[in-house]
């Protein structure tokens, strides 16, 4: 006898074989105990949970020699036949390979006549959701009052798409998926029996590769068994799936939890050089985490301390857990977009290591003046090890003289970065405000100087940050950062504290659209401090600071602006008005702002793709854009995208820059032009800071 697979061997012979849906066998089995039979059942659930089984069960209960019964006997004439396939009243349709009301009507022709051998005629279709709506009207009627010897027994994966009509006539039965132990208690037995050595680990392994389908564990099984030469281990099944070992994810999540790149580098190439699955590494990090996150709330009596997750679960505080595994959700999101799989892991795993919760510890305390070479190497270490910062910085930069240190004291303020283009999270904020404090100390700042004798003194300035309270953290830092002026002072630095400076509102880009994702190419110098020049005038002032004026306008940008600078390009630009009325956002909008027209016939366009936006060129975009344009022709439009082209004209994108260009520089006229704003600045010796000037 040739060999036959372990699906169709082990096969349900009765109600009792099968395994799991037992709400659904009792209800069966409740029926044909009181005989108390529909005339319709439908059984719905994912591939490989039993549904053709279970019908073939009913089948046979209901055609036993014995009568109508929970527990055939199996040995009848009626249920070997229904066991080998052979039984002329069980009729087995296909629907997906007899669509066509034809076949149906055909079908149901034949229902008039009573069973040959059996108690009823059972019609068993299979896949009945790919029959047509035609074939469907024409099952209605004998559906719904068929002869009293005759069954339908309807099988699905797909229930949504039966008609409402279809479903009100049956009993519905939904079978869910299998557990993943009930499907390794299952193929340990069949393994058992079959007489074929396993390792409970690999068992494991196919079961979850199953996804809760019995049939496609047990083609797992069989594929293993002929890769093993029946035996069945762990590596075996491993490289079959191309799954990782178990101890890679570890590995990471111990690298992440000492803040350890180097280690983490190294547990990436070693996934690397075994060919893993870059998105099944994510998932199995994400599994260990939720692993660990269980493993905290267990009392602690169960979290053993020779287990890598009982270690974890004790040396890595929840919020921590919670952290990392919120950036592997997302960063799993993230992942096709990157260059190359590896390089989005890279990637994802470098950003839970720059956040890293455990070197906010290292960093300084409030430190006197003294303590100037220590405290700067701390926090330039940090930065470099990627230190974790939860905290907001309050954002301001006020000098203030010290006469009893001889120090200037400053508020560090970023200097060319506006905070809307800013990360949202607290974290990144805070980690470019260390990378700009350090640009302040590397940059020449004036200090003052005193002659004590002989000896000249140079003044040190002392840069203070504060971190403010957050919500979701519970952690704050008060550091202090000092550092030796650089003796190359700039008089320009610091104007007179009796010169009011003229300050206008900043605006790092304007908003020229509902879905402004596709702007943020449009990054126009910012080197303007919003500040008081006289800190003592900001002590006096009742009224909202220059920095809440300034982060009120930049929260509001004017529509003027917006329709001003849109209807001139539009004007300028025949391309930009096409965009404006295509139905398309987001980066597909994007995509085309910074595309050109090449060439354009009746139903073919060719667009140029700027060079700096290479990565907006992938199939989804491009379908997108080529449906939009499609709708707006009326007209099937094939559309390429050359990236290699040599663009002579400027994007939707570069006409707006050069229009907000000019009414920038339109604005700047208009201030020094100004006989009003000319006297004020006369009268009060003000100075006009055109970098601020912004068009509104």
């Amino acid at each position: 006898m040739s060999y036959q697979v372990l699906a169709r061997k082990w096969r349900p012979q009765k109600f009792s074989d099968v395994v799991g849906q037992k709400p659904v066998l009792t209800a069966l089995a409740n029926g044909l105990n009181e005989n108390r039979l529909h005339h319709a059942y439908l059984f719905s659930g994912t591939r490989g949970v039993g549904k053709t089984s279970i019908a073939r069960l009913f089948a046979k209960g209901l055609n036993c020699v014995e009568g109508v019964t929970a527990n055939p006997c199996g040995v009848c004439e009626h249920c070997k036949a229904i066991e080998e396939g052979r039984f002329i009243d069980l009729i087995e349709i296909d629907a997906a390979s007899r669509t066509k009301v034809e076949d149906t009507r055909e079908l149901l022709d034949n229902v008039q006549y009573k069973p040959v051998q059996g108690r009823y005629k059972v019609y068993l279709i299979d896949e009945v959701h790919m029959l047509s709506r035609h074939s469907f009207n024409a099952l209605l009627k004998t559906l719904e009052e068929p002869p009293e010897y005759v069954k339908f027994l309807l099988a699905t994966t797909d229930p949504q798409k039966l008609p409402i009509t279809i479903l009100s006539r049956c009993i519905q039965f939904h079978l869910k998926a299998l557990d993943q132990q009930q499907i390794a208690d299952h193929l340990a037995f069949i393994l058992q029996q079959e007489k074929i050595p396993f390792e409970p680990l690999a068992i494991e392994k196919l079961a979850k590769a199953a996804q809760g389908s019995i049939r496609d564990s047990l083609s797992l099984t069989d594929q293993a068994i002929a890769m093993s030469n029946a035996n069945i281990t762990l590596d075996v099944v491993n490289t079959m799936l191309g799954l990782l070992d178990d101890s890679q994810p570890i590995d990471i999540l111990y690298a992440l939890q000492q803040g350890n790149g180097e280690g983490l580098m190294k547990a990436i190439q070693a996934v690397a050089e075994k060919g893993g699955d870059w998105n099944e590494l994510l998932k199995a990090v994400a599994e260990n985490l939720h692993k660990i996150a269980m493993c905290q709330l267990l009392p602690q009596a169960q979290i053993s301390d020779e287990s890598h997750i009982g270690f974890l679960a004790k040396h890595l505080p929840p919020e921590d857990v919670q952290f990392f595994y919120q950036i592997i959700l997302n960063g799993q999101k993230e992942l096709s977009f990157a260059p190359t799989q590896r390089m989005g892991v890279e990637m994802i795993l470098l950003r839970a290591l720059a956040f890293h919760p455990k070197l906010i510890q290292a960093a300084p305390e409030m430190q006197p003046v003294e303590q100037v070479n220590s405290s700067q190497n701390s926090v330039q270490s940090a930065v470099q090890n990627h230190t974790k910062l939860v905290e907001m910085p309050v954002v301001s930069q006020q000098f203030k003289a010290h006469p009893e240190s001889k120090t200037t004291q400053f508020v560090a303020q970023p200097q060319g970065h506006s905070t809307s283009n800013r990360p949202s999270s607290a974290m990144s904020n805070a980690a470019l405000e260390v990378m700009d404090a350090l640009d302040q100390l590397s940059s020449p700042v004036t200090s003052e100087k005193k002659n004590t004798n002989t000896n000249q003194v140079t003044d040190l300035p002392v840069v203070e940050r504060k971190f403010s309270q957050q919500k979701n953290t519970g952690r704050s830092i008060h550091q202090q950062i000092s550092q030796p002026s650089i003796p190359q002072p700039l008089e320009a630095e610091i104007p007179p504290m009796d010169m009011p400076v003229i300050q206008s509102a900043v605006q790092n880009q304007p908003d020229f659209s509902a879905d402004l994702d596709q702007e943020d190419d449009l990054n126009l110098a910012e080197n303007y401090r919003w500040n008081w020049s006289n800190p003592a005038m900001a002590e006096e002032q009742d009224n909202a600071s220059p920095s809440e004026i300034r982060k009120a306008i930049l929260e509001n940008t004017t529509p003027e602006l917006k329709e001003k600078v849109l209807t001139m390009a539009k004007a300028k630009d025949k391309w930009t008005d096409i965009i404006e009325q295509l139905a398309i956002s987001g980066l597909a909008k994007q995509m085309a702002m910074n595309c050109v027209i090449l060439s354009q016939s009746e139903n073919q366009i060719q667009l140029g793709l700027h060079r700096d936006k290479l990565h907006l060129n992938n199939e989804k975009l491009r379908i997108q854009l080529q449906t939009a344009l499609s709708q707006f022709y009326q007209q099937d439009v094939t559309l390429s995208v050359e990236t290699n082209a040599d663009l002579q004209q400027l994007t939707p994108m570069d006409y707006r820059k050069q229009i907000y260009q000019e009414l920038s520089e339109q604005a700047r006229e208009n201030l020094q032009a100004d006989e009003r704003l000319q006297r004020f600045c006369e009268e009060f010796d003000g100075v006009l800071a055109l970098d601020s000037v912004r068009p509104v």
